[in-house]
C-alpha cells in the first residue's frame, strides 16, 4: 500500500501574480492532498501531506505544467513526516526574510477578458481597466515586493463585494489577481483638453471622434503616455512630427487585429507568433503594395512598418468601436524619457497633445514598448521593455551581486544576482537632464525590487559616458571595486552569457562607436574572447573622423574621410553629388584637418563605414535620427535574397581595408550603376570579407566558435546572410535572440564580463 508522507515543495521564479497557488489549489484537490501554500520573498512555498505517488505526481505535474505565464526558476521537494493536515488551503503571504522574488511583466488582455469587454451582458462591458491573473499590469504597477494589492497601485481602490468574492474564490480566475477592479470600484477614464477642461459624455467614445478629425490624443497606458492620431491624411501626420520634433524617424503603429496588419503588411509565421504573444511588441514587418494607400508620412526611409496589435483593454475599445489604425507613438520629445506621470504630461505634452485621455492608477515606473524583428527564423530584439522587463535573463557564472551601468546610447543597466540577471526597461540616450533623472531613479528601484547590495559596479570605458559617470561615483559610495569592461568585449560577452558559452570564441563585433584602449573610436572588431578578456586580432582599417563626433552628426564627413583616404587627394576624386553637395573649399578643408591631425580621431567603426557610403550614394548627408544612413542604404539594397560577387577588399595583418571597394562604389556611380545594385554588393561585401576574416583567424587560433554582437547586426541583410555563411563553412554560430544585440544589452555583457573577472580572483 503506497505509503502516506509529508513534503515541503518549493517553486521559485516568476511564481506570483500568474496564478500559480489556485492551480496549485485545484491540482491538490484532485490529487486528494492536504496541506497549505503560501507566497513568500523567495517564491512560493508549499507543505503537503497524501501519498508518495500523489505528491511526486503533484511535484512533476506543476514543474513540467505550470500556468502560462510563470516560469520557474527553481524547485525543490522535501520528504518529511505527515502534519496531520485536514484540507487544503491558501495562506497569505509569509513573512519577508530579505529574499526577493521576480516580477512578471505586464501581460496583454487575454481573450477570456476581451470577451467581457464586449459582451453587452457581462458587467465588465467596456470596463477599460479589466484584467485578470492572466493578464494586466504588474511590472509597472508593483512598489514593492511580495506582488500583493498593498503593494501596488491598486491599494487606493477598495474592491466591491462581486470584486471581492472573485479574489477570494481559488477556483476563480482572478483569485488573487492585485489590478482586479470593476466599473463600480476601479479606475475611471477622463478625457481633457489641451487647456485642462474636461470633456462631458463617453471619453472612449468622445477620443475616437477627436482622432477621426485628424486630432492628436495623449493616451494614458500601462507604462506611460502614447501620442494617438489617424494615418488618414498625411498632413496629421506631419503635425504630430512638427510638435513632436521628430523629422523622419518612423512611427509606430497599431493595428485592430491581425487581418488588419495583413491588409498592410506580408506576415510570416514568426511574426504573427510574436504580434500575438502575451508580449505584444512593436514587430518591424514588411508593407505591402497596400501600404500606398496610407501617406508616406508614416515611415518615409525604410519599407517595414513597426505595427503592433491592442495590448489593454482601452486599446481594444478604441480600435474595436473606432479605428482599424491609428499611429501610436511615445508621449515625448525626441530623445526625452517617456511621459508616465499626469502631471509631467500636463506640462510637457500640451503644445504637442489637443486632448489628453486618463485615469487614476498611477503608473510607479515607466516603460516603453518593446520592439523586435524576425529575420529567417531568428528573434531580434531592438528595443526590450513593456512584456519582457523584467523577465530574468540566465548568468550561470556567478551568484555574485554586480550592478552594471550600461551605454550612453539606448541605455538599459542590469543587476545580478544568484545566477539571475534583471535588465531594466529601455531608458534611451542619457544626453540631457531628464533621462539621467530617470536612470537614476530606475537603478535605485531596481537594487530596491530586487534587493540587491552589489560586490562590484562594471561600467564602460569610455571616460566621458554618463553611465560611467554614474557607476564611478556608485563604486566609491558603496565602497566596492569598479570594473572598467571595453565596449565591443561587453558586445561579445553579452551573446556568450545569453548562451552560456565558456570557451574561447571569434568574436565580431560591429556597432557605431566604442572607446578602444588605444585611445581610437573602435566599432568593426575581430576579438578572440571569452567572457573575461580578450585579445584584438583583427579590425577594419583606421579613418579620421573630421570634427570627431560631428562625424557621426553629419555623415558627409565620413564619406570625405573615406574618398580622401582612398584617393589621396581631394583633386583626384571624380565629381560625385557628394562633392557637389560639400563643394570644393569644404572638401579641401577636411583634407587640411586631417592633414594637421586637428579634431580628426580615428575610428575603425563598421557603421561609419556604412555611413560614408550612405553618404557618397547620395542617400544621406545629415540624418534626422540614429543609422538613417544605413537604414536607407538596406532599403536600396532591397530584399537581397542572395549574395552577389563581392567589391574588391585587401586583408593585410589583421587589418581589412576597403579603399579598393570605395573607388569600385565611386566607379559605379560615375558609370550610372543603379543603387539597388551598388547597394547589395556593399553588402555582399561587409559580409564576405568578414567570413573571409573569420576563416583566417581560425587558420592561425584553431577555434571555430563565433559570436557575432553590436548594432550593426539589427541589419536585415547582414544577420541574414552572415550567420548562414559562417555555418556553411564549418562555424559554430552564436547571436543575441533575449538581448537586443546594440547597446541596450550592453550592460548585461558588461556584468556578464564582470563575474568572470570576479570568479577569475582578478580582484
Amino acid at each position: 500500500m503506497d505509503r502516506i508522507i509529508g513534503a515541503v515543495i518549493r517553486f521559485q521564479g516568476i511564481v506570483q501574480g500568474v496564478g500559480f497557488r489556485p492551480l496549485v489549489y485545484r491540482r491538490a484537490l484532485s490529487l486528494d492532498l492536504k496541506g497549505n501554500i503560501r507566497n513568500t520573498d523567495r517564491g512560493v512555498f508549499i507543505q503537503v501531506d497524501g501519498t508518495e505517488t500523489s505528491i511526486r505526481q503533484f511535484y512533476e505535474g506543476i514543474l513540467h505544467d505550470p500556468p502560462v505565464l510563470a516560469e520557474i526558476h527553481e524547485s525543490s521537494i522535501d520528504i518529511v513526516r505527515p502534519y496531520g493536515y485536514k484540507e487544503f488551503v491558501i495562506k497569505g503571504s509569509g513573512e519577508d526574510g530579505g529574499g526577493f522574488t521576480p516580477v512578471s511583466p505586464d501581460i496583454a488582455t487575454c481573450d477570456s477578458c476581451l470577451q467581457e469587454i464586449i459582451d453587452p451582458a457581462d458587467r465588465r462591458y467596456r470596463y477599460a481597466f479589466t484584467n485578470c491573473t492572466d493578464c494586466g499590469p504588474r511590472f509597472t504597477i508593483i512598489q514593492t515586493i511580495p506582488y500583493d494589492r498593498e503593494n501596488t497601485t491598486m491599494r487606493v481602490f477598495p474592491m466591491c463585494e462581486q470584486c471581492s468574492a472573485e479574489y477570494g474564490d481559488p477556483l476563480n480566475r482572478r483569485y488573487h489577481a492585485q489590478p482586479n477592479a470593476c466599473g463600480v470600484c476601479g479606475p475611471e477614464l477622463r478625457l481633457l483638453l489641451s487647456d485642462g477642461s474636461e470633456m462631458q459624455g463617453d471619453p472612449i467614445g468622445e477620443t475616437i471622434d477627436l482622432l477621426g478629425q485628424g486630432l492628436i490624443v495623449a493616451v494614458k497606458g500601462l507604462g506611460g503616455y502614447h501620442l494617438a492620431v489617424s494615418p488618414e491624411r498625411g498632413a496629421w501626420v506631419q503635425r504630430l512630427r512638427e510638435r513632436k520634433r521628430r523629422p523622419g524617424k518612423p512611427f509606430a503603429l497599431m493595428a485592430r487585429d491581425l487581418e488588419t496588419v495583413k491588409g498592410y503588411c506580408v506576415v510570416s509565421q514568426l511574426e504573427e507568433e510574436l504580434l500575438t504573444s502575451p508580449a505584444r511588441p512593436i514587430v518591424l514587418v514588411q508593407r505591402s503594395g497596400e501600404f500606398e494607400t496610407l501617406p508616406s508620412e508614416i515611415a518615409p526611409d525604410t519599407d517595414r512598418l513597426g505595427i503592433m496589435l491592442p495590448y489593454t483593454p482601452l486599446h481594444h475599445l478604441i480600435m474595436q468601436e473606432g479605428h482599424r489604425l491609428l499611429i501610436m507613438t511615445s508621449a515625448n520629445f525626441s530623445e526625452e524619457p517617456l511621459v508616465y506621470r499626469d502631471d509631467d504630461a500636463g506640462r510637457n505634452l500640451s503644445n504637442i497633445a489637443d486632448a489628453f485621455l486618463i485615469h487614476n492608477r498611477d503608473i510607479h515606473r515607466p516603460c516603453d514598448d518593446s520592439v523586435v524583428s524576425g529575420v529567417g527564423n531568428r528573434v531580434v530584439p531592438v528595443r526590450r521593455s513593456r512584456g519582457y522587463v523584467p523577465k530574468m535573463i540566465r548568468a550561470e557564472r556567478s551568484k555574485r551581486q554586480v550592478f552594471a551601468a550600461g551605454a550612453s546610447e539606448k541605455n538599459t543597466f542590469c543587476v545580478f544576482k544568484e545566477r539571475k540577471a534583471f535588465l531594466s526597461h529601455h531608458l534611451g540616450d542619457l544626453n540631457n537632464e531628464k533621462s539621467l533623472d530617470a536612470y537614476t531613479h530606475g537603478v535605485t528601484d531596481f537594487l530596491s525590487m530586487f534587493r540587491i547590495k552589489p560586490e562590484a559596479v562594471a561600467c564602460d570605458l569610455h571616460p566621458d559616458y554618463e553611465s560611467t559617470h554614474y557607476a564611478e561615483k556608485a563604486a566609491a559610495e558603496w565602497e566596492v571595486p569598479l570594473l572598467r569592461i571595453q565596449h565591443h568585449h561587453a558586445h561579445i560577452s553579452a551573446v556568450l552569457g545569453e548562451h552560456n558559452v565558456g570557451e574561447r570564441v571569434i568574436g565580431v563585433a560591429y556597432d557605431g562607436t566604442g572607446y578602444g584602449p588605444d585611445e581610437t573610436v573602435w566599432g568593426g572588431e575581430f576579438l578572440l574572447a571569452d567572457a573575461a578578456h580578450y585579445e584584438r586580432v583583427g579590425h577594419y582599417a583606421t579613418v579620421p573622423m573630421p570634427g570627431g563626433e560631428k562625424s557621426i552628426e553629419e555623415i558627409d564627413r565620413m564619406g570625405a574621410s573615406y574618398l580622401l583616404a582612398a584617393y589621396g587627394s581631394s583633386k583626384q576624386i571624380p565629381t560625385l553629388p557628394l562633392t557637389e553637395h560639400l563643394g570644393m573649399r569644404k572638401l579641401q578643408l577636411f583634407e587640411e584637418m586631417i592633414d594637421a591631425g586637428l579634431n580628426t580621431p580615428y575610428t575603425s567603426s563598421c557603421g561609419r563605414l556604412f555611413d560614408a557610403v550612405s553618404a557618397i550614394m547620395g542617400l544621406c548627408y545629415a540624418p534626422a535620427y540614429d543609422a538613417q544612413g544605413a537604414i536607407l542604404l538596406e532599403r536600396e539594397a532591397g530584399g537581397c535574397d542572395e549574395l552577389v560577387e563581392p567589391y574588391p577588399y585587401r586583408i593585410h595583418e589583421g587589418v581589412l581595408h576597403f579603399d579598393d571597394m570605395i573607388r569600385s562604389i565611386v566607379g559605379d556611380m560615375v558609370k550610372g550603376v543603379e543603387h539597388k545594385k551598388i547597394a547589395t554588393r556593399f553588402h555582399s561585401t561587409v559580409i564576405l570579407s568578414s567570413i573571409d576574416m573569420c576563416i583566417r583567424i581560425r587558420e592561425q587560433s584553431g577555434i571555430s566558435t563565433v559570436a557575432l554582437g553590436g548594432g550593426v547586426f539589427q541589419n536585415r541583410i547582414v544577420l541574414g546572410h552572415f550567420p548562414g555563411g559562417l555555418e556553411e563553412k564549418g562555424f559554430q554560430v552564436y547571436v543575441n535572440s533575449l538581448l537586443p544585440p546594440n547597446d541596450g544589452g550592453i550592460s548585461y555583457g558588461q556584468g556578464i564580463t564582470a563575474l568572470a573577472l570576479l570568479e577569475g580572483g582578478a580582484l
